[in-house]
């Protein structure tokens, strides 16, 4: 059976609340605002300007872990996406957001981002307008049945393989996905509907993904924060679009894959301006095997981050518990903002210091409540560093005992 990727309001990162990640893990969002105007997908190892004082002799320290590869697991991809945009009557942000659609796949940002991951650009079928006004209320059984109905009449062009269906209920439409309701449950989602054949056309698969209009944008405008939050869930549907069939995913919690996912989730937190569209960075595993700065498009500069020793720990409830953590910078880089964020509300979590440069050691404290027990994609501890324009993301793993 199919099962959805919730597109959840993850924000811990000192860049800015409101992340997102395809997970169903819910959590709190931290505030800060940052952002940058990146746009290309090149990495670039030349260093931010700056110095690391005081940092330790190389041949004293431990090597850095290798960040995480997303594996391929042989599914499927669209390698050439076609989009059709689906809006409501009234809405004022239709035509920018179909301008978004019909710019994102045939851009330079979208071809550096997802060729790795065996998606070539893109074409922009068009925009189907709902001739009613939206619900107060949209499940994910409406937007099916709004799916198939227009496929029937063929109003909306029928699956074929490649088409994505961007779906945006308008202000004022809560969205529902199994009980979860939008903008407080998740940002956006994607998803697939089989459709039978008919005689309207032979049987395909669906794949569409879902967008709700929030109240809180996390200081974006209303479009931006829906842009951000769409590009995720299309390079996603693009590059894992069923979820039965994996392709690019981390299925299996693990010291090298530490947050499942797919390969915008691993840069949540990570929106950036291209073109005048703001759109999320994507996960590069090819940034990622050389030790370079993973989302891209990346600012110039060298990989920093802070990691724990060890990676993966048991503790037990009730009991606080101190972790060694290490920072690095792979080149010149001036002190940069350290912070923690725990996935599960019941376990707080916190580093001794605010700044740190290449080479210092930092204690990270947890204190779980009494209840805390130990559930699989919140059982992460995420360590953030940053700089004025970038920042990185390790985990650390904890076991009940």
């Amino acid at each position: 059976m199919n099962r959805f990727a919730l597109l959840v309001l993850l924000a811990a990162t000192p860049a800015l609340a409101g992340l997102v990640a395809c997970t169903t893990t819910v959590e709190t969002a931290t505030r800060a605002a940052a952002g940058d105007s990146g746009s290309t997908g090149e990495v670039d190892l030349t260093a931010d300007a700056g110095t690391s004082p005081d940092a330790a002799p190389e041949a004293s320290r431990p090597p850095v872990p290798a960040l995480p590869v997303i594996p391929n697991q042989g599914g499927p991809v669209i390698a050439a996406p076609e989009i059709v945009s689906i809006t409501w009557q009234g809405d004022s942000l239709a035509s920018g957001l179909e301008a978004f659609d019909a710019w994102m796949v045939k851009s330079a940002f979208w071809k550096d981002m997802m060729a790795e991951w065996g998606v070539g650009p893109g074409t922009y079928v068009g925009a189907f307008h709902v001739p009613t006004a939206a619900p107060a209320t949209l499940d994910d059984a409406d937007i099916q049945k709004l799916l198939t109905d227009g496929f029937a009449a063929g109003k909306i062009p029928r699956p074929n393989g490649s088409r994505i269906y961007t779906v945006y209920p308008p202000a004022g439409t809560t969205v529902t996905n199994f009980g979860t309701e939008g903008c407080s449950g998740f940002q956006a989602y994607h998803y697939s509907l089989s459709v039978p054949a008919s005689a309207a056309g032979p049987a395909a698969t669906a794949l569409y993904a879902v967008a709700p209009r929030c109240a809180d944008t996390q200081g974006q405008t209303p479009l931006d924060f829906v842009t951000w939050g769409q590009s995720h869930e299309v390079m996603e549907t693009a590059s894992d679009p069923i979820y039965s069939s994996p392709a690019w995913r981390i299925d299996v919690q693990s010291l090298a894959t530490p947050q499942q996912g797919e390969n915008a989730d691993l840069c949540t937190g990570h929106p950036t301006r291209v073109d005048g569209f703001t759109v999320t960075r994507n996960w590069s595993n090819v940034a990622a095997k050389a030790g370079a700065r993973p989302c891209v498009p990346a600012p110039p500069g060298p990989m920093f981050g802070v990691y724990a020793e060890p990676g993966e720990i048991t503790i037990s409830a009730g009991k606080t518990t101190t972790v060694k953590v290490r920072a690095y910078a792979t080149g010149a880089l001036a002190p940069f903002a350290v912070s923690a964020f725990s996935g599960d509300p019941s376990l707080q979590a916190s580093l001794d210091v605010k700044k740190a440069a290449d080479g210092d050691e930092l204690t990270l404290t947890l204190t779980p409540s009494a209840s805390w027990v130990e559930v699989e994609g919140q059982n992460l501890v995420y360590l953030f560093a940053q700089v004025d324009s970038y920042n990185t993301k390790r985990h650390l793993i904890l076991h009940a005992k």
